[in-house]
């Protein structure tokens, strides 16, 4: 027998959880930002998430889950919603607007504005 038809919600968790993710750009506002979250790498497991260098607008570690049957928002533990705006099994495109500007010492914590995550492999 075949395998069934894997619903669009299994279909990209299968793609987010399989491996880890890397930055290759991110656009504030449409303004390359890269730098402020160089090496920032994402890894999902089936209800979880764990970042590095994620700054403020991505926690080290939380939940998350699909808000629709399409699997185009992602709920994230902190109420954030990210669109799943692009997803193949080598890119994944994250968008979100954050509200906060934070200064860190020495540098910015994070930016408010619209965020665009490209990550690859």
């Amino acid at each position: 027998g075949s395998d069934p038809e894997l619903s669009e919600v299994e279909r990209k968790t299968a793609i987010m959880t399989k491996s880890t993710w890397k930055l290759n750009d991110v656009l504030v506002d449409g303004v390359d930002q890269t730098d402020v979250y160089d090496g920032l790498t994402i890894k999902f497991s089936g209800t979880g998430f764990t970042t590095t260098n994620g700054g403020l607008v991505w926690p080290a570690t939380g939940t998350w889950n699909f808000k629709d049957d399409l699997g185009t928002t992602i709920t994230r533990s902190d109420g954030v919603e990210i669109e799943v705006a692009e997803i193949s099994d080598v890119k994944l495109v994250l968008t979100f607007t954050w509200d906060k500007t934070t200064i860190g010492p020495g540098r910015i914590g994070s930016l408010s504005g619209a965020h665009k995550f490209t990550f690859g492999l």
